[in-house]
């Protein structure tokens, strides 16, 4: 069996990721469930990790959950950060321009160039495209869209005066003020878009019902542990909630918005 958590695993922040995997391992023992990897992997090509049919334990993207993911695998359950943007279990995106640029208000970005991750991302594009659809701006009036392949590249690209906005999970954002202050500095935050659920914890289709449960109850003790509250911190890791799946269903309601709109790309 294999287990990662790709999503937020900065390389600052590794020795908190493994912690909490070690701690979270063990309570995933004490609920029953066997053949627990000792160690993460740190997967190269992630839908083929989520697709893995000895995938135990993951996190993905709520954008891939409800299109490439579809019924391939088990939905466990969706963590809570504790990061200004976040309420309970859903986050938002920050857009993010420069220090000294005169851009004030969301409107003044038509015409500028974006940075985005990639377009199977909620955070850096499809939010992204239903932002400025619900600014009015027309498809077309962007200069350029750059794919970036990271937020921290996006970042990098509007730093650099590359881009001249991307839109960045408001936990990465959180995350990277206080373990990278220097790739944050010269950058601010514009505006906030609309919120989502957080990005979701997963298992195998193949995964027996009953093991199900158990992952969840394993899942509970991790979070609330007072001796993984250090590493909890460190993560921005406050809370884990079972939600209806369909709560994912805004993801499409926004994608499908953006697209009535003509932000079918970002550019």
């Amino acid at each position: 069996m294999i287990a990662a958590l790709p999503m937020y695993d900065l390389p600052e922040l590794r020795d908190a990721t493994d912690a909490f995997w070690q701690g979270l391992r063990s309570h995933l023992a004490a609920a029953g469930i066997t053949n627990i990897p000792q160690a993460l992997t740190r997967p190269d090509d992630l839908y083929a990790h989520w697709r893995a049919p000895d995938l135990l334990f993951t996190q993905t993207c709520g954008f891939p959950l409800t299109h490439e993911l579809k019924d391939q695998v088990r939905y466990l359950a969706t963590p809570g950060y504790s990061a200004p943007g976040c309420k309970d279990a859903t986050y938002s995106s920050f857009i993010i321009v420069r220090e000294a640029d005169k851009i004030q208000r969301g409107i003044d970005l038509s015409g500028k160039v974006a940075a985005f991750n990639g377009n199977d991302s909620q955070s850096g594009c499809n939010i992204l495209k239903f932002y400025l659809a619900n600014l009015g701006i027309p498809n077309g009036l962007l200069r350029e869209a750059i794919e970036s392949g990271a937020h921290r590249k996006s970042m990098a690209l509007v730093k650099a005066g590359l881009a001249d906005f991307c839109a960045v999970d408001c936990v990465s954002w959180t995350l990277l003020t206080a373990v990278a202050p220097e790739e944050v500095k010269g950058l601010r935050i514009l505006d906030q878009t609309a919120s989502a659920p957080c990005l979701p914890y997963i298992t195998s289709r193949n995964m027996p019902i009953e093991d199900i449960a158990s992952l969840r109850e394993g899942l509970s003790a991790a979070f609330s542990d007072p001796d993984l509250e250090e590493c909890r911190e460190l993560l921005l890791l406050d809370s884990v909630t079972v939600l209806d799946e369909d709560a994912y269903d805004v993801l499409l309601e926004q994608e499908t918005s953006a697209k009535l709109s003509g932000w079918s790309r970002v550019a």
